[in-house]
């Protein structure tokens, strides 16, 4: 919108401090109830945690700066098919594809954003 030469329109903070505003309204010790609590949302009848302390070589990396996500890691695991709808809802922060589901326990859009506290990459 253009007023008198100057544009006004609401802008987008940046996805980190995003983030950061969600992780500061959140307590970090709910990591693995977040977790489980999609995987039942998603239907599944087994969640696992699995606490990996190998480290990977570093010799073939794309770039130096990955080095340090080559070990230990975290990994969770639950016996539900991830879904199409699933993927887009981890995308979006703050909105909920599940709001208007009663049987679903998921409905802020914050839950999945959890892991941020104890890593910066989601993949």
């Amino acid at each position: 919108m253009d007023i008198e030469g100057h544009q006004f329109g609401q802008r987008r903070p940046p996805l980190s401090v995003t983030i950061k505003s969600i992780l500061s309204r959140y307590p970090d010790g709910l990591i693995f109830k977040e977790i489980i609590q999609n995987a039942d949302d998603a239907g599944a009848r087994v969640v696992r945690f699995y606490l990996d302390h190998r480290q990977h070589g570093r010799s073939s990396l794309v770039h130096p700066d990955v080095a340090r996500f080559q070990g230990p890691a975290l990994l969770a695991y639950n016996d539900a098919q991830f879904r199409d709808e699933d993927w887009e809802g981890i995308q979006n922060l703050q909105l909920s594809n599940k709001a208007e589901n009663p049987f679903k326990v998921g409905k802020f859009g914050i839950g999945f954003n959890s892991v941020y506290h104890i890593t910066d990459d989601d993949g």
